[in-house]
């Protein structure tokens, strides 16, 4: 149902902000309507890929890495009309081609833990962050 786009220059910004909006990932950025940051935060990552239904943007991922020993996905997001529908996965699959070499980390989004055990994640025993505001995915320290 989806083709998928590796880089910039197929993105059509407004389609991007709009999913971002819905789905409310990019550090919240979507939600705020920061669209300069969305734009920038993508602009400045190793890899990106978007998910397309003919002409319409219906999803999207990033990474960033240094493209040897590293990398980190964020912001998988796709359009709720479009989820549970193999483009998650998809973006996902897309994201990690020709980077098998890396050490792969990302942070699920809540209810999403399974989604990304299927695809070979597993949980990280010694995982910390440090998020410049209050996050419902840090642990406190009580």
């Amino acid at each position: 149902m989806a083709t998928y786009r590796e880089g910039l220059e197929c993105i059509d910004w407004p389609q991007f902000f709009h999913l971002y909006n819905v789905v409310g990932l990019v550090a919240g950025f979507g939600k705020k309507q920061e669209l300069n940051k969305i734009q920038s935060a993508f602009e400045h990552s190793y890899k990106v890929i978007t998910a397309w239904n003919s002409d319409i943007l219906v999803g999207a991922a990033r990474m960033i890495s240094d493209g040897i020993c590293y990398g980190m996905i964020f912001d998988v997001g796709v359009l709720p009309e479009y989820q549970k529908l193999g483009i998650g996965k998809g973006l996902v699959l897309e994201i990690q081609k020709e980077n098998e070499h890396l050490c792969i980390h990302l942070t699920s989004t809540f209810g999403n833990e399974d989604f990304y055990k299927k695809l070979g994640f597993k949980p990280h025993k010694t995982a910390f962050a440090k998020y410049p505001y209050q996050s419902d995915y840090l642990v406190s320290n009580r």
